[in-house]
């Protein structure tokens, strides 16, 4: 699977509300003031998809417009696996 492939497969997903966010990303949620809404317009929106196979970091605009990076797994949907 190439990049753009994923990314294309992630905005799939995330359309259709297939995606979930793993206690790890919550926690990482918590502390850096990221919002389920930031998650989604940043994987929306990316600008950037690296990794392979399952694992991917992509990095997209917040919705107060600034990078916000998510490492997500596409597994039956995306699982958003940490947030920076």
């Amino acid at each position: 699977m190439t990049p753009n492939d994923a990314l294309a497969a992630i905005r799939r997903h995330i359309a259709a509300g297939h995606w979930t966010v793993r206690n790890h990303a919550q926690k990482r949620m918590a502390q850096r003031n990221v919002t389920m809404k930031d998650i989604r317009s940043a994987l929306m929106g990316a600008r950037d998809c690296q990794g392979k196979g399952t694992k991917w970091k992509v990095t997209g605009p917040d919705v107060d417009g600034d990078d916000l990076t998510c490492v997500v797994a596409l597994e039956n949907g995306v699982v958003v696996v940490t947030v920076y």
